[in-house]
């Protein structure tokens, strides 16, 4: 085997993270100390893959967390949307509720309509608090995601030889996430010492199509492509369509329900979850005495 591909056997990047546990163990009852429910929330698309996916997430979620109640919604025509599946858990008596967006693209801005959906509920019920976690983001954890990725791609297709990479990704990000992305690409070119092009793609492909290009004019042939997609949706499959088309080697799968994802989001909601603790204890307005 060649010592480049060699690599992806190797343990991927060193990045591990605590993840603050908050909420009832699993037999309490649930009450007014119950933690905060979750809402994943998520690109809409008519494909049924797309919310078995998220499905699979929630249920990872529920499996870690029993104590917990979890659901799913769709941004734009994406069914069930944001605003039911919050009113959805509102109606169930929960009083405090953590949207997590799940955006890989976008650092800290989140979508208007997540927004609209956040004050809408809380209008109609006012005993609810609803807050909305950073999005997930280019995260360093979803390098480790991209290298297992890789290898069942690579795997599938018995390559022997890997001399430059492209990291996938979907339009729409923020400017920090932007950012975070392009340190993302180095990073993973730094660590498998080959090449790696940045692709941000629209419904077209075209950037997964013109990252190869550039590589096969620096005389790059056996490319491989890594996905930055939550799921198999219509970017993810311009994306590997242009990839194939391109002739690339391999093109791993969507991250979906990964186990770093399922860390990331109980990160993303514990601090969250923190906010709306801190909200619920207002802070002290007696000036301090000299004994304290």
């Amino acid at each position: 085997m060649d010592s480049r591909l060699a690599l992806w056997a190797q343990t991927s990047h060193n990045v591990g993270q605590k993840i603050l546990v908050l909420g009832s163990s699993p037999d309490r009852k649930r009450d007014d100390m119950a933690a905060p429910a979750i809402v994943l929330i998520a690109d809409g698309d008519d494909d049924p893959a797309v919310a078995v996916a998220l499905a699979s997430l929630s249920a990872k979620l529920k499996g870690l967390r029993p104590d917990l109640l979890v659901t799913y919604g769709f941004l734009s025509d994406g069914k069930p949307g944001v605003g039911q599946s919050v009113s959805k858990l509102a109606a169930l008596g929960s009083t405090e509720i953590a949207i997590v967006p799940l955006d890989l693209v976008s650092a800290m801005d989140h979508s208007p309509e997540i927004s609209r959906a956040q004050g809408a509920v809380q209008a109609a019920n006012p005993g609810v608090k609803v807050v909305i976690a950073r999005p997930i983001g280019p995260a360093t954890e979803l390098l480790n995601v991209m290298d297992a990725r890789m290898r069942e791609a690579l795997h599938k297709t018995n390559a022997v030889e890997v001399d430059a990479l492209v990291l996938g990704a979907p339009e729409g990000g923020d400017v920090r996430g932007a950012s975070l992305l392009a340190r993302r690409a180095r990073q993973w070119a730094a660590h498998h010492k080959l090449p790696v092009q940045l692709a941000v793609n629209d419904l077209t492909g075209r950037g997964t199509a013109q990252a190869i290009a550039a590589l096969r004019t620096q005389g790059r042939r056996h490319i491989a492509v890594g996905s930055m997609f939550l799921t198999s949706g219509p970017l993810f499959r311009a994306h590997q369509q242009a990839a194939l088309k391109a002739g690339a080697m391999a093109v791993t799968q969507p991250i979906e329900d990964h186990d770093h994802l399922v860390e990331l989001i109980l990160a993303r909601y514990a601090f969250a979850a923190m906010e709306l603790l801190d909200a619920s204890f207002p802070e002290d307005d007696t000036p301090p005495t000299d004994a304290d």
